[in-house]
C-alpha cells in the first residue's frame, strides 16, 4: 500500500511539549511515512520515534547559517519525494516555509503565545520575517483559541487556520477520578521545565508561608535548576526537584493535586495529562489554563502568593471538596484530548490538503480517508 510522505521540521527533539506532541504524530499516523527534520540541540527523544521515521539533524550553529539549512531542507524535500510538510515552532518554521514550495502544502501548528513572546512589537525583525514567510496557502494549527487569538493580533490569520487542541496519551487515561485520602500530609506535584514562563520561583516564595505538611515535588530540568535548588535549600522548604521521568503516567497517581503557576502557556500537555490521570488542578487564572481546563478547576493570581496560600491552606484543612474537581477534569478533557480524537482530525486534514491539488499534479496514489473536519 502506498503511504504519503509527510515531513516534520523543528527546533530541536529535546524534551518539551511541541517535541512530545511531534513524537505522538509520528507513531499515532502509521498511515503515512514520516520524516523529522530538527534544527539541531539536544535529541533526546528521537529514541520515542518510530523505527521507520527516517531522521535528520540540519546542525544549524546560529541565524547566519539559515540560508545552508533552507537549502540543504529543499534538497531534502525533493530527493525524498516529500508531498506534506508539518513545522513547529518559530525558527524551524522559517526554514519550513523558505525552503518549500508552492506546489507542497505546508501546515504550522502554534504552540504558544508567539504574539506576546516573539511577534511583540518591539521585536520588528522577527515580526517582519513571520509576516513576509507566511503565505495564505499555509495551513495554520492552534493548540487553543487564545493560542490562535494572539497570533491573528500579532500577524493575521491569512488563510485556512484549524484549532486542534494537544492530546494525551491513553497511558495517562484513568478509569475512575481520584479520591481525597490525605491525612495531615497533603502531596502536590508540578510537571514542567524549570524556566522563567513556569514561575517555579512563584510556588518557592508561597512555601515560605505554607504549613511544614504540604509537600511539592517537581518533574523536569533546565536552566533555573541550581538557582531554584538554592533558594529551596537555604530556607528548607518541602520541595524536591525530581528530574525528568520517563513513567510520570505512574508517577501523577501518587500524588493529591496537580499544580501549574505558569504566566505564559500554549495549551500544556503536562496539565492535560495531570488531568487525564484524574486529578484535581490548582493554576494560576491566565485565560489559556483556563480555556485548557473549561474553567472547572481551581485558580491563583499571579500579583502575590496570599490567594494561593490560603487556598492550598484550606485545601490541607479538607475545607474544599477536591473529588468535585477531579471528576469535572477528567470529564473535560476525556471530551476533546484524546488521541484516537486527534489522530483522526489531523489525519484528515493532511488528506484534504493533497485532494486539493489537480489530479493531473500527482503521481502518485493518494491516501484519502473520509472528510468531515470542519476548518475556517
Amino acid at each position: 500500500m502506498y503511504k504519503t510522505n509527510v515531513l516534520h521540521v523543528i527546533d530541536t527533539l529535546g524534551v518539551g511539549g511541541a517535541e512530545k506532541l511531534l513524537v505522538g504524530i509520528v507513531n499515532g499516523l502509521e498511515q503515512f511515512n514520516h520524516h523529522v527534520v530538527y534544527l539541531n540541540g539536544s535529541d533526546e527523544l528521537a529514541k520515542n520515534l518510530s523505527p521507520d521515521c527516517r531522521l535528520l539533524n540540519l546542525h544549524m550553529r546560529s541565524k547566519k547559517d539559515t540560508l545552508r539549512c533552507v537549502l540543504r531542507l529543499k534538497q531534502y524535500i525533493r530527493e525524498n519525494k516529500i508531498e506534506i510538510v508539518h513545522s513547529h515552532l518559530v525558527m524551524a518554521t522559517t526554514i519550513a516555509r523558505l525552503a518549500c514550495s508552492k506546489k507542497i502544502p505546508l501546515f504550522t501548528t502554534l504552540h504558544s503565545l508567539l504574539g506576546s513572546r516573539f511577534f511583540k512589537k518591539g521585536n520588528t525583525w522577527q515580526r517582519m520575517v513571520e509576516k513576509i514567510t507566511y503565505k495564505k496557502r499555509h495551513h495554520v494549527i492552534a493548540v487553543s483559541g487564545n493560542v490562535l487569538k494572539d497570533y491573528d493580533n500579532a500577524i493575521g490569520i491569512k488563510g485556512s487556520y484549524t484549532i486542534l487542541p494537544n492530546f494525551v496519551e491513553n497511558d495517562f487515561f484513568a478509569n475512575e477520578p481520584r479520591r481525597m485520602s490525605f491525612n495531615g500530609t497533603l502531596r502536590l506535584v508540578s510537571v514542567g521545565n524549570l524556566k522563567a514562563p513556569k514561575n517555579y520561583s512563584f510556588l518557592v516564595e508561597a512555601f515560605k508561608e505554607l504549613p511544614k505538611g504540604i509537600h511539592l515535588d517537581i518533574y523536569g530540568d533546565g536552566p533555573l535548576k541550581e538557582e531554584l535548588q538554592k533558594e529551596i535549600d537555604e530556607h528548607k522548604l518541602n520541595i524536591r526537584l525530581c528530574g525528568l521521568k520517563n513513567n510520570v503516567h505512574e508517577l501523577l497517581r501518587q500524588y493529591d493535586l496537580f499544580v501549574m503557576s505558569s504566566t505564559v502557556e500554549g495549551h500544556p500537555i503536562a496539565l492535560l495529562e495531570a488531568m487525564a490521570s484524574g486529578m484535581p488542578a490548582i493554576v494560576s487564572d491566565i485565560p489559556v489554563l483556563k480555556e485548557a481546563t473549561g474553567e472547572k478547576a481551581l485558580y491563583f493570581g499571579l500579583d502575590n502568593t496570599k490567594d494561593f496560600v490560603k487556598q492550598i491552606t484550606a485545601i490541607a484543612n479538607h475545607q474544599v471538596d477536591l473529588d468535585v474537581y477531579a471528576r469535572a477534569n477528567l470529564e473535560t478533557v476525556k471530551a476533546f484530548a484524546s488521541k484516537e480524537r486527534y489522530m483522526f482530525l489531523l489525519k484528515n486534514l493532511y488528506a484534504e490538503s493533497l485532494l486539493s491539488e489537480k489530479p493531473e499534479q500527482r503521481t502518485q496514489p493518494v491516501f484519502r480517508p473520509a472528510l468531515n473536519l470542519q476548518t475556517s
